[in-house]
This record gives structure tokens, sequence and C-alpha cells, in this order.
């Protein structure tokens, strides 16, 4: 039967602390042909991101029904590998849904044998699943050495030595916690609320409703990235509504009081916004819950907090957890204390 054929193109992509080397990543679209993820030394970027396209041949392609994939953990030394049949129709009909959205298929490769499969495009990206590789036995280890005509660890050791910013992360901190990417990729279900109130410090009510006849702010949109290697910047309102996805790394919110725009960012730091999504989801990550975002910008006062049913308050996530900075019409309005991103952070 003649497959749908589709505009695809590949790559890969590796966190930017734990670089990888791609052996060869192949996306099967027949029994004798495949999509090749384009080699680069090393794999080294924001999970989830697009680096070098594949060379294509031809203009378009079935979407692929197996994943062949073999590659160098710089930072443990080790080989993974993993051979995988993928669900090529329900592909298929994820792709068609975003047909005017989606370009590139990444896969992406991770500490301990972390692989992640996702759709991406400039506005959106998703997560289509992620797994764990084999590590190799002592046999392949042999063979692609003698391949490569070097050792494992001095290719690593040389890589390393040559990265301060790598080098610095794993003589301070050693490799990374077995879970972290498991942590990264667990996905809950929530809705971002972006309440326009009005900040009283003095009141035992802190956050009060405008009143009916007062000039209240126009919410414009709202954007995120996500630990999970996901996007969405699309402002067709979907992140208002209640779906399924990893914690926030970043967002991005733009408002309006008469003619002025606002546009704030918050940086998410990763453990301790892993730390609060796990306790409080707990053991039910399917659990409808509300991502609370309060804002006075005339007083310069932000609250982030999560609530479901049963609570009687939601739940404040600690400012520690968080950077901020607030843009009034493109000219800075307010950073948070502990802001130190780097100068053009907000663009993404």
């Amino acid at each position: 039967m003649d497959r749908k054929l589709f505009d695809i193109r590949v790559s890969g992509c590796a966190p930017f602390k734990y670089p990888t080397d791609l052996y060869y990543g192949l996306l099967w679209y027949s029994k004798d042909e495949a999509l090749e993820i384009p080699k680069r030394y090393p794999y080294r970027c924001e999970w989830g991101e697009c680096l070098s396209d594949c060379i294509l041949l031809k203009n378009t392609y079935p979407m692929p029904w197996k994943l062949s994939i073999l590659w160098l953990s710089i930072i443990e030394k080790k080989y993974y590998i993993k051979e995988e049949e993928l669900p090529q129709i329900a592909l298929e009909m994820i792709w068609m849904k975003h047909s005017k959205i989606f370009t590139h298929i990444i896969l992406g490769m991770a500490p301990y044998g972390i692989i992640a499969l996702w759709f991406y495009g400039i506005k959106k990206s998703i997560l289509l699943c992620s797994m764990y590789a084999n590590e190799i036995d002592s046999n392949l280890k042999t063979n692609i050495e003698n391949d490569l005509s070097i050792k494992t660890e001095e290719l690593c050791e040389s890589y390393i030595n040559k990265q301060s910013e790598v080098y610095d992360k794993i003589t301070q901190n050693g490799l990374p916690p077995k879970d972290l990417f498991d942590r990264y990729m667990q996905q809950f279900s929530y809705r971002y609320l972006p309440l326009f109130e009005k900040w009283n410090n003095g009141d035992e009510e802190r956050w009060q409703k405008y009143k009916t006849e007062e000039i209240q702010p126009k919410f414009g949109y709202i954007e995120e990235a996500l630990w999970d290697g996901t996007h969405d910047k699309l402002h067709d309102d979907r992140l208002l509504k209640h779906h399924d996805a990893g914690k926030p790394k970043k967002l991005a919110i733009n408002w309006y009081i008469k003619k002025s725009e606002y546009t704030t960012y918050f940086w998410f730091e990763d453990e301790k916004i892993c730390s609060i999504f796990e306790r409080f989801y707990g053991a039910h990550p399917d659990t409808k819950t509300d991502f609370i975002i309060r804002i006075d910008a005339e007083k310069k006062k932000y609250e982030l907090a999560l609530y479901r049913q049963g609570l009687n308050e939601p739940q404040i996530i600690p400012e520690d957890a968080y950077q901020l900075l607030v843009f009034k019409n493109k000219f800075e309005d307010y950073r948070s204390d502990n802001y130190n991103q780097e100068r053009g952070a907000w663009i993404w």
C-alpha cells in the first residue's frame, strides 16, 4: 500500500550541558530506505531544539516506521543503541493535523540512554515519545573504536577538556541524577490562568478584582517553552485550556493597559520547579490544575500559584523558583531581585 508523503526534515539534538556524538541515526520510511540524521560533533543545544538538517534527496517522504540509533554520551563515556518501531499511522495523523506548523522530526539523545522524538516547527513542537536505549556490549564498542581509530575514553576526554562549560560542570557536579530526564519528560494536566488583579499589601484580602467601572488590563497572548523540550508560540489560546504538558522552563505573557503594552518573561529553575510540580501532583499527574499567574503591573507585583479542586487556597510558587523580567512599551519596567539572565535572553 502506498503511504502518504510529507515534507519532512530530520535533525538531532542533545542537552547543552550533556553533549553527544552520533555514530548513526536512521528513521526508516521503507525496509531499505531511511532519512539519515546528520552527524554533528558534538550535538549540543537546547533540549528539543533544531540543529543541522539532513541532506534531502527528494522533496517528500513517507512517515518513518522505525528508528535505529547508536550514539556516544560524552560525559558518561558510554555508547547506547536502540532499534524501535514507530506508530506510523498515528504519526501521520498528528502531522496532517498540524500540516502548516511542523517542519522537522527531531531525535534527542541524553545521558543514561534517554531518547526523545519531537515534531518541531518554529511556532510549536510536541513530544511524541521518550524511551531508553541499551548500553552496547564490549564487542561492538571494540568495533567502533577500531573504525574511529581512537579509544572511547580518549575521544570523550579530548572534547570535555576543550569545552570549559562542560569540563566545569563535570568536575564540580559530576554526572547528573539518573532520573533527571525522566523528570523533565513527565507530563501533567494543567492550564495557564492569567489573572489581572490589584495588589493590596495592607488588606487581609491581598488580591482584589478590578471594579466594573475601572479600566481593566486586556490579555494579549502567552508563550511557553518546557523542560520536556517542547514550545508553543501559536497564540491560539490552547494554553489557556487544560492539556498535558511538561514543567515550564520559560513563559512569556503579553497584555495591555490602556495604550501601554506589557510583556513579562519568566525563567524557571529546573530542580525547584520539578520538585514543586511533583509534590503538588503526587501520584496523580492527570489531576486537572490551574497554573495561576497574578499580575498587578502598576504596583509591580507578580505571583504564581498552583490550584486544584479541594484546596482551600492556591499553593504559592516560591519566588526563588523563577526569575522575572517585565517590559513596558519595549523598555524595561521591572526585574526580580534574583534576575541574572544573559542579555537578550527574552528573545526565544
